[in-house]
């Protein structure tokens, strides 16, 4: 039996699973099959998979068309033998040699110059994969050697609230000690965009502090996008550490209810929090008037439709704007509890195309240039139909993160990182709903798995 047979024999073999692939044809959705091929049969111009885990072979990418003998003699030496590829994106003349049955088909032999020269590239390829995953494994490091310093700045954010909740002047100078804290956080930016989009679930009563220190974080961030003074960034900064302290006086029943669940009655009481925040901020001697305004204003809407004073346009200063904005990303993007939960890129898009006449343009645009259209954290389908999940923005590129890469339907559990800035085949087509996605995808997905992607040096 040829070994065209015996790819055929397995293709009609009811018993073997397919992998497909999304195409469209006037927008209806088609599935294609991915056959399988047996080894001896790849051939440059075939568009293949290699459905073996990420770190059991040398190449970049999982998918991609042969290029060269060289590329199948790789294949060859590291014994990969889950292989399929697709038809549709192979070249014409390679697939018709492959499945015209009246023409001969001979298996790829592997002479010496292909074999020396494959060592060539194989290092080659080596090198942009180690390049790859050291810039990920660097990200991952910066990020652990910042994550105490968050977790202690968080801790005295708690500490703040307490102090503004008993009327104490300490808190002011508190809220100072913790800005001036943050600033080796704030240096590196991707770091302090990972650390406030990293999953993570903040100690019992200490939710209204990591509230406040990731949008503290983020909207000091945006302040210097939008070019604000050093003045200006300082009330940004305090007037976001304090906009939920009012919070401390709302009864802990209704605080940890969903809005959409409350009463009319409950719903006017946690509407009340930025009011109460005021109050106890003009308890305490001097706190300037526009972190006040910060405070009090941040869930009023250009439109009239915020709370609790219903303010409209030019009564709302740009400065409580852009906290609202944040504490409202905040929200959507990292409150897995609540059924608004959105994830990072979705709520960026939700912002974008539902909040952007209530918060206003001149705060939203900053705001998404400064956390990237496709921010750390956020579940993505690129242009082949893999699915990513950002791990780190590239501040040059910022459409083209880098990403956590999982073939859809693949057969083992380890996702490929890819730089998308290197790796310009790849694009992101759009942004997922986490809840749209299956649990094994989100699962191999998961940042904790960089912990297994290792290489040495040849």
């Amino acid at each position: 039996m040829c070994l065209l047979d015996t790819v055929t024999q397995r293709y009609r073999n009811p018993d073997v699973t397919f992998h497909y692939r999304k195409t469209s044809i006037r927008n209806i959705p088609i599935i294609m099959a991915w056959l399988p091929l047996h080894p001896q049969l790849l051939r440059a111009g075939l568009h293949i998979k290699i459905d073996h885990a990420w770190m059991e072979h040398p190449f970049v990418r999982n998918v991609f068309t042969v290029s060269s003998p060289t590329e199948i003699a790789i294949i060859h030496k590291h014994r990969l033998t889950k292989l399929f590829y697709d038809p549709d994106r192979s070249q014409t003349d390679v697939v018709a040699t492959l499945t015209d049955s009246t023409l001969p088909v001979r298996a790829f032999v592997v002479d010496e110059g292909t074999a020396h020269d494959a060592e060539i590239d194989e290092q080659l390829i080596l090198k942009e994969k180690r390049l790859q995953i050291e810039t990920v494994l660097e990200h991952r490091a910066a990020i652990a050697a910042n994550v105490r310093t968050y977790a202690d700045a968080t801790n005295e954010i708690s500490v703040m609230i307490a102090m503004a909740n008993a009327g104490q002047p300490g808190a002011l100078q508190s809220a100072g000690k913790i800005l001036t804290a943050m600033e080796t956080i704030l240096a590196h930016e991707s770091v302090a965009l990972s650390l406030v989009c990293a999953e993570s679930k903040p100690e019992p009563g200490q939710e209204l502090a990591m509230q406040a220190m990731n949008v503290t974080t983020l909207a000091i961030m945006t302040a210097k996008t939008l070019g604000f003074t050093p003045q200006e960034i300082e009330y940004v900064g305090i007037g976001a550490l304090f906009h939920n302290i009012g919070m401390n006086r709302v009864a802990l029943a209704v605080r940890v209810k969903q809005e959409e669940d409350m009463s009319p009655t409950e719903t006017k009481l946690l509407r009340m929090y930025p009011q109460l925040g005021k109050e106890m901020l003009e308890a305490i001697p001097g706190v300037a008037p526009e972190v006040i305004e910060i405070v009090h204003q941040h869930r009023e809407y250009l439109d009239g439709t915020g709370y609790p004073k219903h303010l409209i346009s030019g009564d709302i200063s740009k400065l409580a704007r852009l906290v609202g904005l944040i504490v409202e990303y905040n929200t959507l993007a990292s409150d897995r509890r609540s059924p608004r939960y959105l994830g990072p890129g979705k709520t960026l898009s939700y912002l974008y195309g539902k909040m952007l006449y209530k918060f206003g343009p001149d705060v939203v645009d900053p705001f998404i240039a400064t956390v990237t259209v496709f921010p750390p954290g956020a579940f993505v389908e690129l242009n082949d139909g893999s699915f990513g999940l950002v791990v780190k923005n590239n501040n040059q590129d910022r459409l083209r993160p880098v990403i956590m890469l999982y073939e859809r339907n693949a057969s083992h559990d380890q996702a490929a990182i890819i730089d998308l800035a290197r790796e310009r085949s790849l694009a992101i087509d759009k942004s997922m709903d986490p809840k749209s996605l299956p649990d094994r995808v989100k699962e191999v997905l998961l940042p904790t798995k960089l912990n297994g992607y290792v290489m040495t040096k040849k």
